[in-house]
């Protein structure tokens, strides 16, 4: 964002106005990426303070000409991940369920938003938080490998089997 320079410097400076800008620019962006991931209005609501407390904390090292955004991006992403591994106890492939799953409709229907929310939400936590940044936030697999501390083939593994996941929820919810 164009204020970045300016809210990294205020907060750096310990002027009121920079936190207050800070939150005013980024905490919705941060509360949705996080209920994006955990599903959970109060869990998301938690995550989001933890994000700007933590931007706080760590204000001085951050570089004004660098975009703000990434650097929130990667703190809330951690943040949800160490959350759900909490919740649900190491997230690897080996342990999320094999889904049995028709083969691909040739023509996808059109769905709602709430539709795809629906869905999305039924997915297993870290297969949600893959589709979520490559989709949602448009990363690269390289940079969601690195979100996430999963192998780049590991990542396409997610994408894929989650893809094909959700359009057989879909599927099944426009039945």
């Amino acid at each position: 964002m164009e204020q970045d320079p300016m809210i990294i410097d205020l907060c750096q400076r310990g002027h009121p106005a920079g936190f207050s800008r800070l939150v005013t620019a980024y905490q919705k962006r941060i509360y949705c990426t996080a209920y994006s991931f955990v599903q959970d209005r109060e869990d998301a609501q938690d995550l989001t303070q933890e994000v700007l407390i933590r931007t706080v904390r760590a204000i001085d090292s951050l570089d004004d000409r660098r975009p703000l955004w990434p650097w929130l991006r990667r703190v809330t992403t951690n943040l949800a991940l160490t959350l759900l591994r909490r919740r649900t106890g190491h997230l690897s492939l080996e342990q999320l369920p094999e889904a049995a799953l028709p083969p691909d409709a040739a023509a996808e229907p059109a769905w709602t938003l709430i539709d795809l929310k629906e869905a999305l939400a039924e997915l297993p936590p870290l297969w949600r938080v893959v589709l979520t940044l490559r989709h949602q936030e448009d990363l690269s697999y390289e940079e969601i490998a690195r979100l996430t501390d999963l192998p780049v083939g590991t990542v396409k593994t997610y994408l894929f089997r989650g893809r094909r996941m959700l359009r057989a929820k879909l599927a099944a919810h426009e039945e």
